[in-house]
This record gives C-alpha cells, sequence and structure tokens, in this order.
C-alpha cells in the first residue's frame, strides 16, 4: 500500500515586530504570504519587500496646533500603475501605513503617511533628510461681530446675520472660504443659543461633502463679510422675546506670502450677539 506524504506550509499569523524591518518603505502585500507587521495607529496589514524608490521630494508638517499629530508627503515618479500601489514605511523600529496619495501635473505622485507624537516625526524627517515643519501663530489680530439684519424679526422669518472680520493688526492674513458648504448649510459655522436660560436645540443636519474653497486675503484694515441664515440652525419656535448666541466660524489659516493650501494655523472666529423674535401681528 502507497502512502502518501502530505506537506503543510505553516504561516505565521502573529505579527512580525517593526524592529525587525529594515528601514524603508515596503509595499503592502495583497496575499497572505506577506509580512504581518502592526502600524503605529494600531492596524495589523501584510507587506511585501523592501522597496526602491527614487524619492523625489520628502516634507513633515504639523497637522495640529500642539504640533503632535504630523503628515509624511513623499513624492516619487508617477508611473500607470504608481495609483494601484499602496506602501508601508518602517523608520527606526516603527511602521506607518500610507493613507492617502496625489497625482501632479508635473509627473510625481505623493504618497502620504500620518505620524504621531514629536519624537518620531524628528526620527521620520532624519531618516529622508529633511526637516519638521512645526505649527507656529502667525500673529494675526482680528476683530469679529455678528450683526442681525433688523433689530426684529417676525415669527417663521429668515433670521440672516452677517459674519464680519476685521483686519486690525499689522500682518496680512489669508484663510480659506468654502470647503464645508456642500450639503444643507455651511458648517464652516458652528452656532448655540439658549432662550430663557435653557439650551436651544441645534434641528440642521451636522454632515455635508466638502464643497468648493477659495483663498480670502486680508491686509492690515481689511473687512471680509458673509451673509447666513441662522433658521439652518434654529427654527426659533421657543417662543417670542430674545435668543441669546454664540457664533464661531472656522479659520484655517495660510501663508498669505506663497501660494501654498497648506494649513499653518487652525482657529475660529468667534463672537456672542442676540436675536429678537417678535409677536406676531394681529392684523
Amino acid at each position: 500500500m502507497k502512502k502518501l506524504l502530505i506537506t503543510v506550509l505553516c504561516v505565521s499569523a502573529l505579527p512580525v515586530l517593526a524592529g525587525e524591518q529594515e528601514n524603508g518603505i515596503y509595499e503592502r502585500s495583497q496575499d497572505t504570504f506577506g509580512f504581518l507587521v502592526k502600524t503605529q495607529d494600531g492596524q495589523e496589514v501584510r507587506v511585501g519587500k523592501r522597496q526602491t524608490l527614487p524619492i523625489l521630494k520628502a516634507e513633515v508638517r504639523s497637522e495640529d496646533n500642539e504640533n503632535r499629530r504630523f503628515s509624511l508627503w513623499v513624492t516619487i515618479p508617477y508611473d500607470s500603475l504608481t495609483e494601484l500601489r499602496w506602501y508601508v514605511l518602517s523608520v527606526d523600529g516603527t511602521m506607518y501605513r500610507q493613507v492617502g496619495s496625489g497625482s501632479h501635473a508635473k509627473g510625481g505622485h505623493s504618497l502620504k503617511f500620518y505620524v504621531a507624537g514629536d519624537d518620531k516625526a524628528k526620527q521620520v524627517a532624519k531618516y529622508f533628510r529633511t526637516s519638521v515643519s512645526y505649527r507656529k501663530h502667525p500673529g494675526y489680530d482680528l476683530r469679529v461681530s455678528f450683526i442681525p439684519a433688523k433689530q426684529e424679526f417676525d415669527p417663521g422669518e429668515e433670521v440672516i446675520v452677517t459674519l464680519r472680520i476685521t483686519n486690525v493688526g499689522i500682518n496680512a492674513v489669508s484663510f480659506m472660504k468654502g470647503g464645508r458648504n456642500r450639503g444643507p448649510r455651511d458648517n464652516q459655522y458652528t452656532f448655540s443659543a439658549t432662550y430663557r436660560g435653557k439650551q436651544v436645540e441645534d434641528v440642521g443636519p451636522g454632515y455635508d461633502f466638502g464643497g468648493i474653497a477659495a483663498r480670502r486675503m486680508l491686509r492690515p484694515g481689511d473687512v471680509f463679510e458673509d451673509k447666513v441664515n441662522l433658521q439652518k440652525w434654529f427654527p426659533f419656535k421657543e417662543g417670542v422675546g430674545l435668543y441669546e448666541i454664540h457664533g464661531s466660524y472656522y479659520l484655517g489659516f495660510q501663508d498669505p506670502h506663497d501660494d501654498s493650501w497648506r494649513t499653518i494655523w487652525d482657529d475660529y472666529a468667534s463672537g456672542d450677539f442676540a436675536v429678537t423674535i417678535k409677536e406676531r401681528s394681529n392684523k
């Protein structure tokens, strides 16, 4: 009687320690024969062989005002298969998975990785022989006010308010208008209201689908104005009288001295104001 010898190939399901991987960029594996590694954000992914990619440019940028979260953009030459590949970066024992990408008109293709922690950002920057771009306050001085269109509004009437931002400082500032307005309302605004000491419910949807954005420059003395309808937040059905409101407008500041769309500082233009709903006329 013949005997059949069966050989079983066992592939370990345990993650390989990142420290066992040589520094460099690895292509993510789509099969089960790649090394299973754990990335900095806690995800387990499989990687293949280390890649030799021509690096055209590498940038490490802060993504928050506290300089705790960073993004790494690595630009490589573009080819027809570039957009189909995803990568994992290994630096000094930590693995970072690619979270995004983008192609450029000049033929480059950028890979985006998130990096948590200043110490890790410095390690990544050192590996790519570049520096870390930190956020710092751009030195703006703005006067902000929300101005109701009328002293009193009729019940059910559109409650229109004008946001006015005046640059009262000595430095020019640049920020983005739009990008959160493709939806039922412009979510670049945030409002909270109280009526007779009680919170008024925000009835509007909090979602949007991005939207067209444009850069706005305010030189010293310049004024920015924008109108908004508060009924997209509050129906003002609690009753007639005074509604106390706090309004905020998100400002993603950019460097006014270059044409980069990169955010250098996040802040809000905020102010308190009041809206009065008058009694309905009996006429």
